[in-house]
């Protein structure tokens, strides 16, 4: 009897381990087992601050600030926002992760793009990644062009340097990673180098005859104003004579005066003349 019994307790036993077990696997993706219950997980947005019990459904908080969480989950706390060196292309919310983007003019760094490093490639060049390890890289810049072609940066593209000996034409400037060479027909140039000698010749000889004409009227000028000065100068003394007729003279001063407004006269008359 004692024996049957003891069998029965082991039937009981297992069987409330196989529901127990049972009532694990049926409790479904959003929801976790505890003490034989099937109890909610943790929305997005928040975490679970206490497990269920048999009065009461999960304690779920809201993420603090600068944390979050975008999926369901039972987990104690939520996961905390990137760092972004350089600003966030998509803001982190409480349910949300968010995005880190680097400004224009550099490069992100590592996968999340916490980190920016400058783009220092010039014109015809383009940053090539290089793996730092642990998540994180660097750069180094390579021509875009190889071999005997530049960048065209007006249509973002590379093309081959013009063959300026194939053309039957001289290379007056050779082409780099960034410029097409410069191709010049030699005969083409020889006669633009005459035709420039015979223009600086005649714009030469036009100066010079402007530069003539312009000190022959400066000179004019000059001479026409120093006798229209001593035109004025002889009114003057002719004035003063004048004025000194009235007092009585001796023959000789009267004598003299007749000699001097003779000589102005004849000299008014020649200026008139001129």
């Amino acid at each position: 009897m004692i024996h049957l019994s003891f069998s029965r307790a082991l039937l009981i036993v297992f069987s409330l381990s196989s529901w127990t077990t049972a009532q694990k696997v049926n409790c479904g993706n959003y929801h976790y087992e505890k003490d034989g219950r099937c109890c909610k997980m943790c929305e997005p947005g928040t975490h679970m601050k206490d497990f269920c019990s048999e009065t009461r459904e999960t304690d779920c908080r809201v993420c603090p600030e600068g944390t979050y969480a975008d999926n369901i989950h039972a987990f104690g706390s939520c996961k905390e926002c990137p760092s972004c060196q350089q600003g966030f292309a998509e803001n982190c919310t409480k349910t949300t992760k968010g995005s880190c983007q680097c400004r224009p003019g550099f490069l992100c760094s590592d996968k999340s793009c916490s980190l920016c490093e400058e783009n220092k490639c010039s014109a015809g060049e383009e940053p090539k990644k290089i793996d730092l390890g642990n998540g994180s890289y660097s750069y180094k810049c390579e021509f875009k062009c190889p071999g005997n072609n530049f960048f065209d940066a007006k249509e973002d593209t590379c093309k081959p340097w013009t063959p300026c000996g194939a053309k039957g034409l001289v290379e007056k400037i050779p082409g780099n990673k960034t410029h097409d060479a410069v191709c010049i027909d030699p005969q083409g140039d020889g006669r633009d180098y005459a035709n420039a000698h015979w223009i600086m010749s005649i714009g030469f000889v036009f100066l010079s005859l402007a530069l003539f004409l312009f000190m022959f009227y400066a000179c004019s000028k000059n001479l026409r104003r120093k006798q229209r000065n001593s035109v004025a100068s002889e009114i003057s003394v002719q004035a003063v004579s004048s004025k000194t007729s009235d007092f009585h003279l001796s023959k000789e001063e009267s004598g003299l005066k007749l000699i001097i407004q003779e000589e102005f006269k004849d000299c008014c008359s020649l200026n008139l003349l001129d």
